[in-house]
């Protein structure tokens, strides 16, 4: 066999496990595989061949990955994570939310906040918050809107 068919099986192997995973990282090293086809096709040497491969694997990791994968996630939508998940959500306070900068506490997301009013003003325990932001680990929270939860 002959270096040509040792890259190009090597390609074609390397798409067909790219199925099998997520992530289009293997294709990437597939075409990297035809660049070194390509150059043992043109008649160079293995170094020079291997050089054809690392620079078509550059090219396709800095290229093509960044395309296919804005094209095959472009319908998903972005799911908000972490404290970024609590925005607009109900929280229920549970210690008095005092006027500024004293606050008070309120359950969300499973966890006690320390928490305080958007307006500055107190919110008895019990009652239920929207919360509007975050400012570091105090989340800011008003009754305002309560009916859309």
């Amino acid at each position: 066999m002959t270096h040509l068919q040792y890259w190009l099986i090597a390609a074609i192997v390397l798409f067909l496990l790219e199925i099998l995973t997520p992530g289009f990282v293997l294709a990437n090293f597939a075409v990297g595989a035809l660049g070194g086809a390509l150059v043992a096709w043109l008649g160079f040497d293995v170094p020079a061949q291997i050089g054809g491969f690392v620079i078509a694997c550059i090219i396709s990791f800095v290229t093509v990955r960044p395309l296919i994968q804005r094209f095959i996630y472009r319908n998903q939508a972005r799911t908000a994570t972490n404290t970024e998940a609590l925005l607009g959500s109900v929280a229920i306070v549970t210690e008095t939310i005092q006027q500024d900068p004293l606050g008070g506490r309120v359950q969300a997301g499973g966890d006690n906040w320390h928490a305080i009013s958007v307006d500055g003003g107190e919110i008895k325990v019990g009652q239920r918050v929207r919360i509007e932001r975050i400012e570091s680990t105090t989340l800011v929270v008003s009754q305002r809107d309560l009916g859309r939860s």
